[in-house]
């Protein structure tokens, strides 16, 4: 019994020292494993993302064989596999660049300058503030002027009016070339 003991004891020792060996062994080779099939899916991701830009920007100018390339890298890393004819298809698809033609140049606003700064209305109540300080400064001295003032109020009354009007359409105008001018370099 001793002798059966004293084996027991050894065969435990034994298996004692290989697993403390074999643990962080088993180990190393999972955590390897592991860390080699996230590479591998970055990779496969990667160049699944290439293929993909080359079909979306491929257009009629790109290489038939870049082409199907980018059709086989798809095709390899789907999950559900494609048919011939939707490989056919993605090879012999052609993009056609939609054509913007130019805004007419009767559609731009012109530009005003410093003439409407900071707008148009802004610049015409600047306007009138003065006009009004120099009849201000006049009153009384000519009956006539009263008249004056009175029809010139009105006229800029109705000019305030118009150059509103004239702020949001420029403001729009310039809003659509702009847009305009970046559909176009699309």
């Amino acid at each position: 019994m001793d002798s059966e003991h004293s084996r027991l004891s050894q065969i435990q020792s034994i298996a004692s020292i290989l697993s403390a060996i074999a643990i962080p062994i088993v180990l190393a080779v999972v955590g390897y494993a592991v860390q080699q099939s996230i590479a591998t899916d970055g990779i496969k991701k990667d160049y699944v993302s290439i293929a993909m830009g080359i079909l979306k920007d491929a257009g009629n100018a790109q290489d038939p064989d870049l082409k199907k390339w980018a059709v086989a890298v798809v095709a390899k890393y789907s999950p559900v596999p494609f048919s011939d004819s939707a490989t056919k298809g993605l090879e012999n698809v052609q993009y056609i660049q939609p054509r913007v033609p130019p805004l007419p140049e009767i559609a731009r606003q012109d530009d005003v300058g410093s003439i409407c700064a900071p707008s148009c209305s802004g610049a015409l109540s600047v306007k009138m503030q003065g006009w009004a300080q120099s009849f201000a400064d006049n009153r009384g001295k000519d009956s006539d002027l009263n008249a004056l003032k009175s029809a010139f109020d009105e006229s800029l009354d109705m000019n305030l009016k118009v150059t509103k009007a004239l702020d949001a359409a420029r403001t729009s105008g310039n809003a659509c070339a702009a847009i305009y001018d970046v559909i176009q370099k699309e």
